[in-house]
């Protein structure tokens, strides 16, 4: 038996959903922002069984959201990869991710993220009622400091996706 499979070809591959929230992030914004965002998920082909109930899998992670500060809005476009613990048959999951973000307007006010390119990195809740799906994720936006401004943005997102 080896240890890592292909979810290719099964039932659930695919999670498509929107997400919405606002920022925990008033330690070093000016600004108070909400968020909505449509994402997808698909499983990717790595991954391994732990034990008869647990699962370690990977999935691309792809995701546009609307930002809302005061009078200013703005769009992000985030891809990128998820690694998720799967409990109880992937009735509950707990993933971690990282993606490339895409920030399409920098400055929200007194805010000013510096450039386009940004970093969100996450970690997340899923309950799974298939074919639907209840999820958490808290999220942080950032560049690294590869620009001369890096303020950080962190949102609190709830979400309810759809399996295929």
């Amino acid at each position: 038996m080896t240890p890592v499979w292909s979810s290719a070809g099964t039932a659930t591959d695919m999670e498509i959903g929107m997400r919405g929230g606002a920022d925990d992030s008033g330690h070093n914004l000016e600004e108070s922002y909400v968020a909505a965002e449509i994402y997808f998920l698909k499983q990717l082909p790595w991954g391994t069984r732990i034990g008869d109930q647990a699962t370690l899998s990977t999935r691309f992670d792809m995701g546009a959201t609307y930002l809302e500060a005061r009078d200013n809005e703005g769009y992000m476009l985030s891809i990128g990869a998820d690694l998720v613990l799967g409990m109880w048959d992937d009735a509950m999951e707990l993933e971690i991710g990282f993606r490339p973000t895409w920030m399409l307007d920098q400055e929200y006010g007194k805010d000013d993220y510096g450039g386009w390119l940004q970093f969100t990195s996450h970690v997340g809740l899923a309950i799974n009622w298939q074919p639907m799906v209840l999820n958490y994720r808290f999220q942080h936006t950032s560049n690294g400091s590869m620009y001369d401004a890096n303020p950080g943005l962190n949102l609190h997102m709830v979400g309810l996706g759809y399996r295929f």
